[in-house]
């Protein structure tokens, strides 16, 4: 790969089409493997059962000083459904991009017009949109058989509204994760500790705003609650003041991934094409 040249790339409109189509293959794939989306969909219920199994606990005991005094009733159990369904929807493109780069496959990529990059992330939010749909449909199922109390109709619009870009940006977050494999080859490192860091500043399984306010100050300066947190916590506390300072923070952190993205992409092709495979 030393002497490989990219082609030049399709003008805007051009990659914008491309990208539309792989995302339209993505989630026409991925819909078509309805039987892994079941199972997907099973194994968020059970994850949900268990979660909330405990988190209820929590909420009853209505610690003084805590969030559980200000919860509506079974405020943990819809954010944690949430942010579950957020974070099992979001299909593993780093594992892809760790087998093009790790294998050479990236080569033939590049001697096309249609950008490499921006096909795999297009493709894989497509693959991550039709599993939103898919254990969204579960958990409202789910939801109205368990006799639960139902969320606010406006918060349910904040959610669906922020679930978008919230999903866009735990994708770039693995497309980074998946880009060190131009240095370090395998990704699972990278990957657990970013995972780790999710589950922590992202509040994955607990709400960030229970943390201390400095540590709550601080993940609040990153782009981890963007992809749950301010999705989840319109399950809780619904606000269209919270949901459009929500919305201006998922955009700017979307950006900022973007180009983070482009800088990480450009550098590993620098890599290659210097130092090959």
């Amino acid at each position: 790969m030393r002497s490989m040249t990219p082609t030049a790339e399709l003008p805007v409109f051009g990659t914008a089409s491309a990208a539309f189509s792989a995302f339209t293959l993505g989630m026409r794939r991925n819909l078509a493997n309805w039987p892994i989306l079941m199972g997907r969909a099973l194994f968020y219920l059970v994850a949900i059962t268990v979660l909330t199994a405990l988190w209820d606990k929590v909420a009853a005991a209505r610690l003084a000083g805590t969030l559980a005094t200000t919860l509506p009733p079974d405020g943990l159990t819809l954010y944690f459904g949430t942010t579950e369904w957020i974070t099992l929807s979001t299909a593993a493109i780093h594992l892809r991009l760790e087998d093009d780069i790790r294998f050479g496959m990236l080569e033939p990529h590049l001697l096309r017009p249609k950008p490499y990059l921006v096909q795999r992330i297009a493709e894989t939010v497509g693959d991550s949109v039709a599993r939103l749909i898919g254990i969204g449909i579960a958990a409202v199922i789910a939801l109205l058989l368990s006799g639960r109390t139902l969320p606010p109709v406006e918060g349910v619009v904040f959610a669906l509204l922020l679930s978008p870009l919230g999903l866009c940006i735990g994708v770039l977050l693995l497309v980074l994760t998946g880009l060190c494999a131009f240095w370090v080859r395998r990704v699972l490192p990278p990957y657990i500790i970013m995972q780790k860091i999710i589950f922590l500043l992202g509040g994955l399984f607990a709400p960030i705003s229970l943390y201390p306010g400095w540590f709550y100050r601080l993940a609040m300066w990153t782009p981890f609650p963007g992809y749950l947190y301010l999705i989840g916590n319109q399950m809780i506390h619904p606000s269209a003041k919270a949901f459009a300072e929500s919305f201006v923070l998922q955009v700017f952190w979307f950006a900022v991934l973007a180009g983070l993205v482009a800088l990480v992409w450009r550098a590993g092709l620098r890599k290659v094409l210097r130092e090959g495979v």
